[in-house]
């Protein structure tokens, strides 16, 4: 369990980097707060269109905003890649602000509880 949450934080990492890098456009940037959660979208054709790395590394600041989530990262269910969102609890207020589906891909719920680093 802790390599995988070892890896999980990795991945997020990677994906708030790659986020870092991206070219900037012109268009205006949401503000921050309930109002910037990012936007369910069902549209299957997007999903096979752009790699879920893409997805997570564009949305990947406004989920880990989300007060509760402690990581995201890229996991498959059923041989299906999935949009996985870490938390540290159940909590109702947490999950309400979690959408079901991001850019296409399915977003599921982890309870990991809080995210240390190792002492070496």
């Amino acid at each position: 369990m802790r390599s995988r949450n070892l890896s999980a934080l990795a991945v997020t990492v990677a994906a708030l980097i790659a986020a870092g890098c991206q070219p900037r456009s012109s268009a205006p940037v949401p503000a921050s707060g309930p109002a910037a959660e990012p936007q369910a979208e069902p549209a299957p054709e997007t999903a096979s269109s752009q790699s879920l790395s893409l997805v997570i590394a564009r949305n990947a600041t406004t989920l880990m905003g989300i007060p509760g989530v402690v990581g995201v990262y890229e996991g498959e269910t059923g041989g299906k890649p999935v949009l996985r969102v870490m938390v540290l609890s159940r909590a109702d207020s947490t999950l309400k602000r979690i959408p079901r589906t991001l850019e296409g891909y399915d977003v599921e719920v982890e309870v990991s509880g809080p995210i240390k680093p190792m002492n070496h």
